[in-house]
Formats: C-alpha cells, sequence, structure tokens
C-alpha cells in the first residue's frame, strides 16, 4: 500500500509540475508577446515628459481591449481647444493637455508618449497618451521613468487607448476635454441596446481609425453607447481637413453635437453657466462676455476665462474671410491659456499641440516649453 501511496503522489507531483510549467510557459509568451507591441520609447525633450514609440501589435485583441475595460485607467482632466484656419488656407488644430501629476514626493510631473498607430485596414494616426495615468495602479510611470531602464514596459499595451487627442492620415483629429457635472445630474451611462459600449478614450481610439471626416464620427458616435468612466463626464473635440469642427456631448444621456470652434470645460451645447466652487470655495466666477459675435453658449462647467481669452485672440485674426492665424499665433494663444500647477487636479499644463488637419501632422511642446516645438508626421 505504501508503494502505491508514494507511485500515486509521484504522478501527482508530476501533473501538477507539468501544470504550472505550462502556465510558465503560456504567461511568459504573452508577457513578452504583448512587450513587442511597442517599439523602445525614445525620448524626446529634456524633462524625460515626452517620448515617442511606434504601436505594432493588434489593440483590437481581447489580450488587450479585456484587461483594459477592467482597469479603465482614465482621470478627469482641464483643457482648451480651437480649430482655425490659416492665412495659406490650411486647417489647423490647437490643443492644451492640463492635468496635474504628482510623484511620491508630491512634485508635480507627467509622462506623455506620442504613439504612431498603423492598423490594418484602418487609418494610420499619431497622438499623445497621457500614460501617467498607470501610476494610479501602482506603477512608477513618472518623468524619466525609461532612462534607466527600470520601469517595466508591459502596460505600454494599453497606449493606443490612453491617447487623449490625435489625428489620422485623413486629416481627421479629436481631443478630450473633461467636464463637471452639475449637482442633481448623473455622469452618463447609455444602455440602448444593439449597440456597444465604449468609454471616451475608446470613442476617441475608433473615430481615429475609422473616420475621415467629422459627419462620419457623428455617424460612428450615434452607433455607440457611451459609459463613464468612475463618475467622470468628457466631451470631445473632433474636426477634419474640410473646415468642420463640432464637440460631442452625452447631456442627460443623450448625445449632442455642437458645431463650434473652441471647447474647454463646459458644455458648449447648454445656456446654464454657473460660477465654480470647489469644496465651498471660489474657484471661477462666471462673467458672461460683453461681445459675442458667434453666439456661444456657456453651459455648466469651468474654464470660462480660458475659453473667452481665446474667443478674444480669434477675434483679433477675424476678418470678412474668417478667422486666421499662423502657427506662432495658434501657440501663443495656447501659451496665453496654458496653466501653472494650481493644487487642483485640472491645472498644470502637460503639453500644448497643434495639430495639421490639412498636412497630417503635429507640432508639439512640452510641460510646456514653447522654445522647443518637434514635429511629427505620421509617415
Amino acid at each position: 500500500m505504501k508503494r502505491k501511496s508514494g507511485k500515486v503522489l509521484i504522478i501527482i507531483l508530476k501533473v501538477v509540475g507539468c501544470i504550472l510549467a505550462f502556465f510558465i510557459v503560456t504567461f511568459g509568451f504573452l508577457y513578452f508577446y504583448i512587450k513587442s507591441f511597442v517599439s523602445k520609447t525614445q525620448r524626446v525633450d529634456d524633462k524625460g515628459r515626452l517620448y515617442y514609440t511606434e504601436y505594432k501589435g493588434n489593440y483590437s485583441s481581447a489580450l488587450i481591449e479585456g484587461p483594459y475595460n477592467l482597469l479603465k485607467p482614465v482621470r478627469t482632466s482641464g483643457c482648451s481647444a480651437f480649430y482655425t484656419k490659416k492665412p495659406t488656407g490650411e486647417y489647423v488644430t490647437a490643443r492644451n493637455y492640463d492635468l496635474a501629476h504628482l510623484d511620491k514626493t508630491g512634485q508635480t510631473t507627467g509622462l506623455n508618449i506620442i504613439v504612431k498607430c498603423s492598423p490594418k485596414g484602418k487609418y494610420k494616426s499619431i497622438g499623445v497618451a497621457d500614460a501617467a495615468m498607470l501610476a494610479a495602479l501602482g506603477l512608477p510611470y513618472c518623468e524619466g521613468c525609461f532612462d534607466d531602464g527600470k520601469a517595466d514596459t508591459l502596460f505600454l499595451a494599453f497606449l493606443p487607448y490612453l491617447c487623449v487627442d490625435g489625428i489620422n492620415e485623413k486629416g481627421l483629429a479629436a481631443t478630450i476635454n473633461a467636464l463637471d457635472i452639475k449637482e442633481g445630474e448623473q455622469a452618463v451611462y447609455q444602455i440602448e441596446e444593439g449597440k456597444d459600449s465604449v468609454i471616451i478614450p475608446e470613442l476617441l481610439r475608433q473615430i481615429l481609425d475609422n473616420c475621415a471626416t467629422v459627419d462620419q464620427a457623428v455617424s460612428l458616435a450615434e452607433e455607440r453607447n457611451l459609459i463613464n468612466t468612475f463618475g467622470a463626464d468628457f466631451h470631445l473635440f473632433v474636426t477634419d481637413a474640410e473646415g468642420a469642427s463640432a464637440v460631442f456631448e452625452w447631456r442627460y444621456n443623450t448625445l449632442k453635437v455642437t458645431y463650434t470652434d473652441i471647447i474647454t470645460n463646459f458644455y458648449v451645447g447648454s445656456d446654464d453657466a454657473e460660477d465654480c466652487y470647489v469644496d465651498g470655495v471660489l474657484k471661477e466666477a462666471f462673467v458672461p462676455p460683453v461681445i459675442n459675435p458667434n453666439n456661444y453658449k456657456f453651459g455648466f462647467g469651468h474654464g470660462y476665462e480660458r475659453f473667452k481669452t481665446i474667443m478674444q485672440q480669434m477675434s483679433e485674426h477675424t476678418d470678412a474671410d474668417g478667422t486666421k492665424m499662423t502657427d506662432d499665433e495658434a501657440l501663443e494663444t495656447l501659451k496665453a491659456v496654458s496653466q501653472e500647477y494650481t493644487g487642483e487636479l485640472t491645472s498644470l499644463t502637460q503639453y500644448s499641440v497643434l495639430y495639421q488637419n490639412s498636412n497630417p501632422s503635429m507640432s508639439i511642446c512640452s510641460y510646456p516649453d514653447y522654445e522647443n516645438v518637434y514635429i511629427f508626421k505620421i509617415d
């Protein structure tokens, strides 16, 4: 009996060993396979807050979408954006990305990665992913973290879904801007039958991958259920190379498209602006503009002063043929509404970027150092 028991135990140990070996080999293969999706990150700026990489894997696979949908490492942000024509006739989308990241010592930090995507059968694109959002998972993702080789790049496989703005080869650009939720209202959670559910970065990715015009983006958005990320709401600014620009908003669980050329952090499709309070302290008083030639609406939220500054700057470059700004003038406008760190989550401009709709490419200033402009093309 003892010999039989010993043989059974040996068999069991061998089976368990085989199972463990199988899982170790399988997970090891998946680990290195997923890591291969992203090429080596290349540092761009002096501070190590801006990197560049190219995405080579299939981010539409369940290996990426499944874990991403469980984690949803998306945080609310500030941001300003506008759309204009150049004196030479080309269209350009200007954008500030504002979000305060802090490292373990309480100092401001950031980790923004320019990512080029070339999905099979879809449009190529280039955009900026906020990889510092992954720090919420306990990862050491902050400025300079890739320079010493200590930060694991596995989670960079999520980069296409961490993009907060971008442009595709057809000249369609999109940016995500945060919204505040008014007392008594609920964050968006659409549940219409027969539609796929997405969060805002997924919708941005699908629009960049599949749409060439604002009208196509509207049609795609109408076929999706948008759901909020941990109670945070956002709106989406979409522009194209044909002169169209629009803001997508999902207030009251209904998609509303407003054709406008400026966006900050309030509902541009509503007209219920209020003073903004944070923990009972006045953050921003709403003062209606004295002159409002384009009849912009001012809905609930914040960023009114930044909006009015952009509106004023654009009006100074407007004639009978519309607004015309050079790249330098557009960057000066972004500089005028850039934000220093104030202790609030939606302060601190991480970068300023110009997306060239007519000649798809990007010009970007990191943190933002307007003396150093880095230019990246899709091809």
